[in-house]
């Protein structure tokens, strides 16, 4: 008679290294790292699993068994037991400490002794269980503890995937996935053998062949017995061979259940959870899911029903649904809404449905575009727009806060159908990256799984990969309907998280008064896009390709022979092997290898030539015209604010910022850049020395602030006092080594770096240095300040209350402290330069359409803005934007901007 496991009392005793090794990898793509630098994917995903298991389970016992450092049994019987095994990841080391303080807090016994692994441990508690009774179920995904099951005790694996159901497996279970019964399972390892622990089995024999054999012959040491009867060849010699392997492996697989503990059965009744100080941990961790976890597991949260967590998603089909959806959206206070395209370009995208979420698991999916037509439903361009007029009341609303991941893209989108959606916004990723502007994902899977501890369905899963990947509408409408209307549901839960964490940082004012107002500026940039002459770029690439005709002839004519010029191999064979030049690194081909190389031979000139002129005809003139859109004869760049860690704009589908400036060549291709219709004209206004201009701000430095305030050139002021000549008898090439310290400080070069940068030895290079420090010693003084400050909080600041977390500052290794100093003087000054930029465009945004003027601002590239204007309103837009841009903050010295005019953006630069 099968036992009643409902009647008995069950012993949860969980796999502990086992289970932080896999929580570890599970985010190894996207891995948590806190705003201080400690990374937390191990902690986060096992105390997850954990609590999850807590909630789901309510184990009567509970403990955790760890391995211990040093030799086992095992190891004494064969010494390469586990010897293939990789330390440890030092991010998952650093996280140990926080590990045994949590389980403490969490009342949850942990159990390690010396010389014995976590396998016999688990083993022996398993055999201790059983003789009290208890029902016990191992949690692990590992296969050995098989062997252990009966009808008293189960192994309990976790789902493959987070969302999926353990799997539990009793001796029927074990069978049906291994071929045979637990009592056989050390038999079945030792024929095999495991590489992940060095066992060696028996070559020849997998998982298979081991059924068939146990099958056959029951145990090991029969197969070995009857080895000559076997008649697989390859089998039989493997078996001949390796008898004492065999065997050997039986012994190191089986799990040993009679190890002296420390611990009784009756010690591991399951405690209480010390739910303040835990949650406090949390917070420290920044485990903002995990606290939510907690709270739903405390006494006062026990009668809540699991229903509550359920999903209420609702499928909109006909105009009566409609009305209803909207006149709920219209009383609320606040929203989040996303859009289904069928494109990731706006100025392309086609609408397939409209999601919507105003609390927590609920939300609506009008469906625009789907498999399942119906004529009473929408399916049609017309519905499209039927539907989005209903709706503009909704979005035109300026008393309801849209949320939107990634909200400039909805309304770009909404905005090419004729819609507009008015503010006030919240975006939860420029919040998310404002909040963590160094996390390796701010995906919305990614932010759900960190801070609701919940993972979303994929749009892999969806629409699938590559060459088989289909579109959105030819999926079933209700799986596409719970796909859209989640992303509305987590943006809604994580926006109420952020807003409080944005406060909380004292970040709200830079995210609601800098960037949630840039994104109507640059939404109109995006929409409006820039005129590229095609033409013109067409005439430049024929020019390039000349050169590069005759510079290939002129390099295959030196080397002797035809190579691949881009192949790096082919090269350094006809540099180090053919012309026998010196290797300055091992058969290295890059750039600065050349460059120095181009001393000995004049081979490597035109090979740096001819990469130049490659890369600037394939990566802009060729590249820039398939940008081009058939629709507008515009090109229609994305903007990106949550790119840089410094908070710098960035552009993308095409990247502009990279228009090349230091060759006459690459400065040519801004000539295409030009107003498309006739009588408007380029403005370009770019600030003059934002950067040492806010250095001086920051350092006050008093030399440094006066060259500004006198309107000197900084450069030859700085050469002349760095090379105490008077500013009249500043050579050129004083100057050049001025400019090139006075940028370097500001990266926190030294002298190494300086060196390299003035073509000068390490020790003039320092020497330059001293002597700039003794000049500027307020700059001297703020650099070290910083430093120590950063040491000290872990982050920095801009002017305004960026931060960007700085760690490694108290580094082991000179190469990361050395980048974390850098990183810590120059992130205030870019940051800040960004926030000034962001603020004047803003200004100039407003004031363009309150006086509702033509000109339109269609670019901004590093301290540049570009704006396309009718020649009726230059002088106005010139006074407009030096008002703004010179104003946009207040500085110890002056803001500067220079500007220039013309018919192109070469000509206005």
């Amino acid at each position: 008679m099968p036992k009643n496991y409902s009647i008995k009392k069950r012993f949860f005793i969980i796999d502990g290294y086992a289970f932080l090794y896999r929580a570890h990898y599970a985010l190894i793509r996207n891995p948590l790292v806190t705003s201080y630098g400690l990374h937390t994917s191990a902690l986060f995903g096992f105390f997850s699993m954990l609590m999850k298991l807590i909630k789901k389970e309510n184990p009567d016992y509970l403990a955790c068994a760890f391995d211990s450092k040093g030799k086992t049994f095992r190891h004494e019987i064969y010494p390469d037991y586990k010897a293939n095994r990789s330390e440890m990841p030092k991010e998952m080391q650093d996280q140990l400490v926080h590990l045994w303080e949590i389980l403490d807090l969490m009342n949850i016994p942990v159990v390690k002794k010396n010389g014995v692994e976590a396998d016999d441990i688990i083993g022996t508690f398993a055999k201790n269980a059983k003789a009290e009774g208890l029902l016990t179920y191992i949690v692990s995904g590992d296969k050995d503890f098989t062997q252990l099951v009966d009808e008293d005790v189960l192994l309990y694996a976790p789902g493959i995937k987070k969302s999926s159901e353990p799997i539990i497996y009793d001796a029927v279970k074990v069978e049906q996935k291994w071929g045979v019964q637990p009592k056989n399972i050390i038999d079945f390892l030792g024929l095999m053998g495991d590489s992940s622990d060095n066992v060696p089995g028996v070559p020849g024999v997998g998982p298979k062949t081991a059924v068939k054999l146990l099958s056959d012959y029951g145990s090991i040491e029969n197969v070995l017995s009857n080895s000559n009867s076997i008649t697989n060849k390859r089998v039989h010699k493997g078996l001949s061979e390796n008898s004492n392997n065999a065997l050997l492996s039986k012994k190191l697989v089986t799990i040993i259940t009679d190890v002296e503990l420390e611990f009784e059965i009756q010690d591991l009744i399951r405690k209480e959870i010390n739910y303040e100080t835990t949650s406090k941990k949390f917070k420290e961790l920044e485990f903002q899911a995990l606290i939510n976890i907690l709270e739903s597991l405390s006494p006062s949260k026990s009668g809540k029903k699991a229903e509550d967590d359920k999903k209420d998603y609702k499928i909109i089909l006909n105009a009566e649904e409609l009305d209803e959806l909207v006149e709920q959206l219209l009383v609320s206070k606040r929203l989040s809404f996303d859009l289904e395209t069928t494109s990731l370009k706006p100025v392309d995208a086609k609408i397939v449905g409209i999601s919507f979420s105003n609390s927590a698991n609920s939300g609506w999916y009008i469906p625009l575009l789907y498999k399942e037509k119906n004529e009473n439903n929408f399916s049609n361009d017309d519905d499209v727009l039927f539907v989005l007029n209903r709706l503009q009341n909704v979005f035109s609303n300026n008393l309801i806060l849209k949320i939107g991941q990634n909200i400039k893209f909805d309304i770009l989108v909404l905005k090419n159908y004729g819609i507009k959606v008015n503010g006030p916004f919240f975006d939860t990723m420029i919040a998310a990256h404002l909040i963590n502007p160094t996390s390796k994902s701010i995906s919305l899977n990614s932010l759900s799984v960190e801070f609701l501890n919940y993972e979303m369905m994929l749009i892999e899963d969806l629409i699938g990969k590559g060459q088989n990947k289909i579109t959105m509408d030819q999926i079933a409408l209700k799986t596409v309907a719970f796909y859209a209307t989640e992303d509305a549901d987590i943006t809604y839960q994580l926006s109420l998280i952020f807003e409080k964490k944005l406060k909380k940082m004292d970040l709200h004012k830079i995210f609601n008064k800098i960037e949630i107002p840039l994104i109507d500026v640059l939404i109109e940039m995006e929409y409006h896009g820039t005129y590229v002459d095609v033409k013109f770029l067409k005439n430049i690439s024929s020019n390039i390709h000349k050169k590069l005709v005759d510079l290939k002839d002129r390099i295959f004519n030196i080397s002797g022979k035809e190579f691949n010029i881009n192949s790096t191999q082919q090269l350094a064979n006809i540099l180090f092997d053919i012309l026998n030049l010196p290797m300055v690194k091992k058969r290295s081909t890059a750039e600065d290898v050349l460059i120095q190389l181009s001393n000995k031979h004049e081979l490597p000139k035109y090979l740096l030539d001819y990469r130049k002129y490659n890369k600037l005809k394939n990566t802009y003139l060729d590249a820039l015209p398939e940008w081009v859109h058939k629709r507008t004869g515009r090109i229609h760049t994305t903007f990106n604010q949550t790119i840089a860690t410094t908070g710098r704009l960035s552009s993308t589908n095409p990247n502009f910022q990279n228009i090349p400036i230091r060759r006459k060549e690459g400065r040519e291709i801004r000539r295409a850049f030009r107003a498309q219709k006739e009588g408007y004209k380029i403005l370009s206004a770019d600030y003059s020395q934002i950067e040492l201009r806010i250095m001086a701000h920051l350092s006050s430095d008093k030399n440094l602030c006066n060259a500004f305030k006198n309107d000197e050139d900084v450069h030859s002021r700085t050469a002349s006092n760095v090379f105490n000549v008077p500013m009249d008898n500043v050579m050129p090439e004083m100057r050049r080594i001025a400019k090139i310290v006075n940028f370097g400080i500001m990266y926190g070069a030294g002298s190494f770096r300086m060196s390299k940068e003035l073509d000068l030895p390490i020790n003039e290079a320092g020497k330059i240095i001293d002597s700039y420090f003794k000049q500027y010693t307020g700059i001297k003084n703020y650099i070290e300040d910083t430093i120590k400050k950063a040491k000290k909080d872990k982050f920095i600041k801009t002017i305004l209350g960026r931060r960007r977390p700085v760690w490694d500052l108290d580094s082991d290794n000179g190469i990361r402290r050395k980048a974390a100093e850098r990183m810590a003087v120059n992130m205030p000054i870019q940051g800040s330069a960004a926030e000034l930029i962001k603020i004047a465009m803003i200004n100039i945004f407003e004031d363009i359409n309150e006086i509702n003027m033509s000109s339109k601002m269609i670019l901004q590239i590093h301290d540049e803005l570009i704006f396309e204007y009718p020649q009726d309103e230059e002088s106005e837009l010139i006074s407009l934007v030096k008002k703004n841009m010179e104003n946009a903050l207040s500085l110890i010295v002056p803001l500067k901007v220079d500007f220039g005019v013309g018919l192109n953006w070469y000509e206005a630069h």
